[in-house]
């Protein structure tokens, strides 16, 4: 039995048995990304297998033989980019089956056309395109699945534990064109047995990498819990029960400075109907033209449609207890609280300037979106209450690129204190003698579920601006 023999068995082995815990760990309900993982692993056991019997002589090298363990690499390789491209989006499967085919014919293809004037550059091709995918692996660590997890240091390990597997690649394809090419068969030389047992090492702790990744990550919007990851899963879901306690109540808490001012202004309305439904009863007089009638009836329809969308408006705002994430139109979630917060502007001499420059579909939950609004047009009320100054007024404006949206909220009142930059978005940390600290902490946290980013600075007209950006829903973009 040679080298290669014995790194062939040791990574068979462990291969099959970290196989077989990945299935035991997600007790056979693997999600895509588990799928894919799993294959790349047995697609690894295939390979090592094989290249096992043939150093050991108990299968004789020819075409299939050498195919089948160089196809088995490519095809682990797309699959564990697959695996981590399924982490941050879902991928259509149809397209790594049409990858699979393609390297599985190209592998036939090279191995009907081998002989010994161009094995050295079947060799070579092939080392470029395992190196190619662990190039894309690379990438994918970096520049997909990094931003996303950015304080994940399985992430980090995975990121450079590819790269090593890159230098091997390299290594594969520069000793192609020396007098000892690095192949897994036949008397190894020193240069191949370090090179693949570099191999064996980098792909190994890949393995225990991706483990560990999965044990320290769940996706908080669709939870799959398994054995790696159960005290995590568990703290996950006290923490948004917590949050979803602490976002209903304070939809109370947010609202209570509108509810004296939205007491009185509903009665105004409904005054307006009970006298136009006078004035209706008048003009069904017989001897009466029935202009006014028809004008009556239309000023009662347009007030009763006014009352019948403020109601409506406050009954979801208290009333969603359930968390629903959907594609949801920004410049709407907008307008319904206006609406709300509509009489309590007027009451304050507050003039609201809106400039949608775009119009978003985003991916998220209206009520809670609703709720950070609120939060953020009060402190806006109470700062220009506050100042006294003659400009009063908020502008509300959305923009957005080719990723997010942007809504922005500015105020004439007196800015924010500098001092209290630092701890803006922090717990039970308020200017206010009266408030609890907590609007403006549940707002940045309600944001960032919602994968966005919120941040408060002063505007140049001297007044606060809040800022809140939001990642496009992918499928729906832009109106």
């Amino acid at each position: 039995m040679n080298s290669f023999a014995v790194l062939g068995l040791a990574y068979f082995l462990f291969t099959l048995i970290s196989s077989g815990f990945l299935i035991a760990a997600f007790r056979t309900q693997l999600d895509s990304s588990a799928r894919y993982f799993l294959f790349s692993e047995l697609c690894m056991v295939i390979s090592c297998a094989v290249i096992f019997l043939v150093n050991v002589n108990a299968v004789a090298v020819n075409g299939l033989t050498i195919g089948i363990p160089n196809f088995a690499v490519l095809a682990s390789e797309v699959a564990i980019l697959y695996s981590t491209l399924c982490i941050v989006k879902k991928m259509n499967k149809k397209w790594f089956m049409f990858g699979v085919i393609a390297l599985a014919a190209l592998t036939f293809m090279a191995e009907i056309n081998r002989n010994e004037s161009n094995y050295r550059w079947i060799i070579t091709t092939n080392a470029i395109i395992v190196t190619s995918l662990f190039i894309a692996n690379y990438w994918a660590y970096k520049h997909v699945l990094l931003p996303k997890f950015p304080n994940n240091q399985f992430v980090q390990f995975l990121k450079w534990l590819t790269f090593g597997l890159i230098c091997f690649g390299l290594i594969r394809v520069i000793a192609n064109f020396t007098s000892a090419p690095i192949m897994p068969r036949g008397e190894p030389t020193t240069a191949a047995m370090i090179a693949f047992t570099l191999f064996m090492v980098f792909s190994s702790f890949r393995y225990m990498s991706y483990i560990g990744f999965r044990i320290t990550w769940v996706d908080q919007f669709n939870p799959s819990e398994n054995i790696l990851n159960q005290p995590l899963v568990k703290a996950i879901e006290e923490k948004n029960q917590f949050l979803r306690g602490l976002i209903a109540s304070n939809r109370f808490i947010g609202i209570s400075a509108l509810a004296s001012s939205l007491a009185h202004q509903l009665s105004q309305p409904l005054t307006t109907i009970a006298i136009r439904a006078e004035t209706a009863r008048r003009d069904l007089s017989p001897a009466r033209n029935s202009v006014g009638t028809i004008s009556s009836l239309d000023e009662i329809c347009a007030q009763s449609s006014q009352l019948s969308s403020l109601v409506q408006n406050l009954r979801q705002l208290f009333g969603s207890k359930i968390e629903k994430f959907e594609s949801i139109n920004l410049q709407k979630v907008c307008n319904e609280v206006l609406e709300i917060i509509k009489p309590t502007l007027q009451s304050k001499r507050i003039t609201l300037l809106k400039q949608y420059q775009s119009n978003p579909i985003i991916f998220g939950d209206g009520v809670q979106l609703q709720q950070v609004l609120i939060n953020l047009f009060n402190n806006a009320i109470d700062s220009i209450s506050e100042n006294n100054s003659d400009v009063r007024e908020i502008i509300l404006s959305i923009t957005n690129n080719e990723s997010c949206a942007t809504l922005s909220i500015v105020d004439s009142g007196s800015g924010i204190n500098p001092m209290a930059f630092e701890s803006l978005f922090e717990l039970y940390k308020t200017t206010k003698p009266s408030g609890l600290g907590v609007g403006l902490w549940l707002s940045k946290t309600i944001i960032e579920r919602h994968q966005g980013k919120i941040t408060g600075f002063n505007h140049t007209n001297g007044g606060a601006c809040f800022e809140i950006q939001i990642p496009l829903n992918e499928m729906a973009g832009v109106k």
